[in-house]
């Protein structure tokens, strides 16, 4: 029941998000959307920040969970992309906010998280010095979040296919040669 209701107040504050600034939602405008009282409000979350902060944990943990069946890294890409782009409204909320930073390393560590569990899984980054692996790994975290938030500050579509295949054949495809 905790975790509907949390998503219940996620789902209600996205809904204010529609016509707020994300900076000026209150917890009494969001109890008052989500037809709950303020103790229910501060038994799941401490405050706005923290909502947020789930938020932005659920909008990107679900990318990972949702590519670890994929066959290849490539079908897991673009999973894992076009997730992040279906919750593309409430991150880029966040980035036109006060807190464009923490939403920032957010995405970055989600994004660090897939690579090094597919860096595992499929390339077998492990088989590489651990310098280089975890090189590897902040390199391709840094650089997918820079493609995405550069689209979206750019406010242009994201070809998830071709990032997918250029990361695949270019990036990733050089590292399986060795």
């Amino acid at each position: 029941m905790a975790k509907s209701t949390k998503t219940q107040i996620l789902q209600s504050f996205s809904e204010l998000l529609k016509n707020n600034d994300l900076d000026k939602i209150t917890v009494t405008m969001l109890v008052n959307e989500c037809n709950i009282s303020r103790q229910t409000f501060y038994y799941h979350f401490t405050d706005i920040q923290a909502l947020i902060n789930w938020g932005i944990q659920q909008n990107t943990a679900g990318c990972l969970e949702s590519v670890k069946n994929a066959t290849d890294i490539n079908e897991a890409t673009v999973i894992y992309l076009s997730s992040i782009k279906n919750n593309c409204f409430f991150l880029t909320k966040c980035l036109e906010s006060s807190l464009s930073g923490r939403t920032t390393i957010r995405l970055r560590d989600s994004i660090a998280e897939y690579i090094s569990y597919f860096g595992n899984e499929i390339l077998k980054i492990s088989n590489l010095p651990s310098e280089d692996a975890k090189f590897v790994c902040e390199f391709l975290s840094n650089a997918i979040t820079g493609l995405i938030l550069s689209s979206i500050y750019q406010n242009k579509e994201m070809d998830i296919h071709d990032i997918s295949d250029k990361i695949e054949r270019i990036i990733l495809g050089r590292l399986r040669i060795q």
